[in-house]
């Protein structure tokens, strides 16, 4: 078999894969978290988030989504480690958010 045909059955190949991807994953939310900042505030925004009521600042639920996801996750002043619950420093824009990280909820004190 030449290279022509080789390339020629490659690229239909490629090409009905990418179609078939196109309509199965279209519409889905697939995401892929490598870094330890996306799979920390992956998990922290998956769950249910409480707003500190002391706070000075008021935001809804999608509000502090999009806030946390725009943010950074600073390590080095956060305690992951901390039973029962991990406690992250996030900053995101002119926010220093503190979050209260435990298994079924996520404890937000905004700065």
């Amino acid at each position: 078999m030449n290279f022509l045909n080789r390339l020629y059955y490659y690229s239909s190949g490629f090409i009905i894969g990418i179609i078939f991807l196109f309509f199965v994953l279209n519409g889905k939310r697939a995401s892929c978290n490598y870094t330890p900042n996306a799979r920390v505030i992956d998990n922290i925004t998956s769950k249910d988030l409480i707003l500190d009521p002391n706070s000075n600042v008021y935001f809804n639920q999608e509000e502090l989504i999009d806030i946390i996801n725009k943010g950074r996750v600073i390590f080095n002043k956060s305690e992951p480690n901390n039973k029962p619950c991990g406690i992250y420093f996030i900053k995101s824009g002119d926010f220093n958010i503190n979050i209260i990280n435990c298994e079924d909820e996520a404890n937000i004190n905004i700065n």
